[in-house]
């Protein structure tokens, strides 16, 4: 077996990209040229909403690390809202907005794929925002 360091991984269509969010989850990404990538997120003691969007080709499936998360995702005129835990396992469906509400120190992972590598495939969507990003936690455990 040989390691293969960051700058041959580069060369290789494989890249690191990490950031610290303004709401203080870590975010740990490995993303190959073709678009498809694995974040491991962790959230700090500030949880809350993640921003909600929807991928025109890309699928992402979400992993319950530690804790759990809250998923909300646009179905027909309403909205479904339901809690992963740890273990649980979902894939999103092209087109369909959703957003994700990690509880203080939640551990998930995401893994991107799908999709035809040709670049960003992120959609914002304002109207599903409105809906969840005023959802407490409180609400959120107590409507699930």
């Amino acid at each position: 077996m040989e390691n293969i360091s960051t700058d041959l991984a580069g060369d290789l269509g494989i890249s690191t990209f990490h950031t610290r969010m303004d709401n203080g989850e870590l975010r740990y990404r490995l993303v190959a040229k073709d678009g498809s990538s694995y974040v491991r997120t962790e959230a700090s003691a500030e949880s809350g909403w993640q921003n909600s969007h929807y991928h025109k080709s890309v699928l992402e499936t979400y992993i319950v690390q530690d804790r759990w998360l809250a998923f909300a995702e646009l179905d027909g005129d309403g909205i479904r809202l339901w809690i992963m835990r740890q273990g649980d396992v979902y894939t999103t469906r092209p087109g369909v907005s959703h957003n994700v509400y990690l509880p203080a120190y939640a551990v998930t992972h995401v893994v991107k794929h799908g999709g035809d590598g040709r670049g960003d495939d992120w959609f914002g969507d304002p109207f599903l925002d409105s809906k969840t990003k005023d959802l407490s936690e409180e609400q959120i455990l107590a409507n699930c």
